[in-house]
């Protein structure tokens, strides 16, 4: 399989800045009070934060992916999308972390997540063959993952910066799934109405099998998102400024 995927979402060393007064903060390793903090961020402020560097997180924007699976495949396809909105990310409830020491060199970083709905809207153009049918066309594209579980584990890189100490994430890797995938793409076969309709009921009835063929490249974009979201989040702030002290 190959992919390529570009986003809209850059990354700009920012000067020192203290922790937000209107955000609550919580003592390190407090795997109680994090889980609840992070969530009230992202449900308060969907259009982001500026002094956490938080960019507009509904929506954001890929501007592409590329996807080419060879004919070995049992989706032997190559599918383009183009100008993606992806939304629902401020809904993702935080129901876990793992670590968030004071010392970042020796501390984990585990977030556990489930988003109740992410949706991906864009343009497409698709050709070859899902399972057994041939598939064909170029248009809207509509994709709803319901119930995504996410779950994001990194390593830290510290960063030095007058004097004070920054991580960002090293070894980045996360895991997406959905408890169900709704696939709408128009224009199928030309426009064919009937071809289209069936073409579609098709992928929604094998969803998981599509589902499974095409995360990698789904949880690419989604893992470059959060990464770039997370490093902005810990350029703003020195590490042990994050934290309440004891």
């Amino acid at each position: 399989m190959k992919l390529i995927c570009t986003f809209g979402l850059f990354i700009t060393l920012a000067s020192a800045a203290k922790f937000p007064a209107d955000i609550p903060q919580c003592k390190a390793a407090d795997i109680q009070c994090l889980p609840r903090v992070i969530t009230d961020i992202v449900h308060n402020h969907p259009n982001g934060h500026q002094g956490l560097s938080i960019p507009p997180l509904e929506p954001l924007r890929i501007n592409r992916i590329d996807i080419s699976q060879g004919s070995n495949s049992p989706i032997a396809i190559k599918l383009n999308f183009r100008d993606l909105d992806l939304s629902g990310i401020s809904q993702s409830v935080i129901n876990r972390v793992v670590g968030f020491g004071a010392d970042p060199n020796s501390s984990k970083y585990e977030v556990y997540a489930v988003v109740p709905k992410i949706t991906i809207t864009g343009k497409y153009k698709i050709d070859g063959r899902v399972l057994v049918l041939p598939i064909q066309g170029e248009g809207n594209a509509h994709l709803v993952f319901d119930n995504t579980n996410l779950v994001v584990k990194y390593k830290p890189k510290v960063v030095e910066k007058n004097g004070k100490q920054y991580i960002q994430t090293e070894k980045f890797q996360l895991d997406f799934d959905p408890s169900r995938l709704n696939i709408n793409l128009e224009n199928l076969f030309n426009g064919d109405k009937a071809l289209g309709d069936n073409m579609n009921q098709f992928l929604n009835q094998n969803w998981k099998e599509i589902f499974n063929e095409l995360k990698p490249a789904i949880t690419f974009a989604v893992e470059e998102i959060l990464k770039g979201i997370i490093n902005r989040i810990f350029l703003k702030i020195p590490y042990d400024e994050i934290f309440l002290k004891d």
